[in-house]
């Protein structure tokens, strides 16, 4: 049974009419939506540290005319699909995806001060999340999405590195991908030198 999660900003699921999420930064910016049609079936589950919703039986389809808007549509897929998908949503200042090709469809409306960024974008998991925050003043939240459509906060960058030396698999793929384990040997190695 295709599978959607849909994670990042809380979404509105009984809207009469199938609008669940919405942003735009700016009157002339682009509108960037999230749909379901009345027949899909969405649920919320227990996430610690963001909000999480699953849609069983259902595929994303991506719509995007032009510039001023881009839109996700929820709608039934057949019983034997098994595909799994994630739309990711944030109405503050956007996020990165590691790696790269989960990226299906993405789009973003960017308007107001500094890093204001709407953003809505189709993963393909496994990836990894990175939530920024305003004017970068603070490190960035990581999240991770795993194969089964599990939805992880890892937080930031030094939590990542904390759980990976201690074996968390999630926290050592990202770490990997991301080059910052092999910093650290570089560190200790320069320590090492320094004291000889």
């Amino acid at each position: 049974m295709a599978l959607t999660i849909i994670a990042g900003d809380p979404i509105e699921i009984h809207r009469d009419d199938g609008r669940l999420w919405f942003a735009q930064n700016g009157a002339k910016r682009t509108r960037l939506s999230l749909y379901a049609l009345p027949e899909v079936q969405i649920e919320r589950v227990d996430a610690p540290s963001c909000s999480v919703y699953v849609a069983r039986g259902v595929a994303p389809v991506w719509y995007s005319p032009d510039w001023r808007e881009a839109s996700v549509y929820l709608q039934p897929e057949p019983a034997d699909d098994e595909e799994l998908h994630v739309v990711w949503l944030n109405s503050h200042c956007g996020f990165g995806v590691v790696p790269k090709d989960a990226i299906l469809w993405q789009a973003s409306s960017v308007g107001g001060p500094k890093n204001s960024e709407s953003k809505i974008a189709v993963l393909k998991p496994p990836c990894y999340i990175e939530e920024f925050t305003y004017k970068f003043a603070t490190p960035s939240d990581w999240f991770s999405v795993a194969l089964d459509g599990a939805v992880r906060c890892l937080r930031e960058k030094s939590d990542v590195i904390a759980l990976a030396l201690r074996g968390d698999k999630d926290a050592e793929r990202l770490a990997e991908l991301k080059g910052w384990l092999s910093q650290l040997t570089t560190a200790g190695q320069l320590e090492v030198h320094d004291e000889t």
